[in-house]
C-alpha cells in the first residue's frame, strides 16, 4: 500500500508536466476527439493518481464534508457537464485563464473521484454514472447530428468524430457499468462455492 501510495502521486505529476507540455498541449487541443477523449481524461487521472498520497489523517478529514463520496462525485459531474459546453471548449483554446481553470478543475474532479467512489454505495455510484453517461449520450449525438459548426474552433470534420467517440465512450460505459453491477455476484457464489 505504502509503494502504491508513492508511486500514484509520482506518475500523476509526471502525467500532469507530460499534458503541460506546449507541444503535447498543441496537439491535444487541435483536434476536437483528441481534446475531449485523451487530455480530459488523462487530467482526471492525473488528478486521481495525485490524490493517492494524501494521508489517512487528511482523508479523514476530507470525509467531513464528503459523506458517501456524494459532494465529491456531484462536483466531478458538474466539472464535466461544464467542459462538454461547446462554448467553454472554445474560451479554453482562445483564452489561457480559462485554459489554466480547465486544467486545475479536471485534476480536482479526478481527485474528488478518487476520495469519493470507494466511500460511494451502489446507489450513489448509480446516480453519477446514470448522470453522467446519458450527458455524454447528448452531447456526442448533438455534435454528430448537428447541421453547423457547434464549436467555432473546430471543423465540422473534429466535430463529428468527437462526438461519435462520445457515444462509443457512454455507450462502452454503460456496458462496464452493467456488467460491474451485475457480475460480482456471480463471482461471489462462485468464491462460495468454491470453499465449501
Amino acid at each position: 500500500m505504502n509503494g502504491t501510495r508513492k508511486a500514484g502521486p509520482r506518475a500523476g505529476l509526471i502525467l500532469l508536466l507530460v499534458l503541460a507540455i506546449p507541444a503535447v498541449r498543441s496537439m491535444m487541443e487541435g483536434d476536437m476527439a483528441l481534446h475531449m477523449l485523451l487530455q480530459f481524461p488523462l487530467l482526471l487521472l492525473a488528478g486521481w493518481l495525485l490524490t493517492q498520497g494524501l494521508t489517512e489523517q487528511t482523508r479523514a478529514e476530507l470525509r467531513k464534508w464528503n459523506h458517501a463520496g456524494i459532494a465529491g462525485l456531484l462536483m466531478a459531474s458538474l466539472v464535466l457537464m461544464f467542459w462538454m459546453i461547446p462554448r467553454a471548449l472554445d474560451m479554453a483554446l482562445s483564452d489561457s485563464t480559462v485554459e489554466l481553470l480547465k486544467f486545475i478543475t479536471l485534476l480536482m474532479a479526478g481527485a474528488t473521484l478518487e476520495l469519493s467512489w470507494q466511500s460511494a454505495g451502489l446507489i450513489v455510484r448509480g446516480f453519477f454514472l446514470g448522470n453522467v453517461l446519458p450527458m455524454m449520450m447528448v452531447v456526442g449525438w448533438l455534435y454528430v447530428e448537428a447541421p453547423v459548426r457547434i464549436c467555432s474552433a473546430y471543423l465540422t470534420d473534429d466535430q463529428l468524430r468527437a462526438g461519435s467517440g462520445l457515444l462509443a465512450l457512454a455507450i462502452a460505459g454503460s456496458v462496464v457499468w452493467l456488467l460491474a453491477f451485475f457480475c460480482p455476484p456471480i463471482r461471489s457464489k462462485e468464491i462460495h462455492d468454491e470453499n465449501q
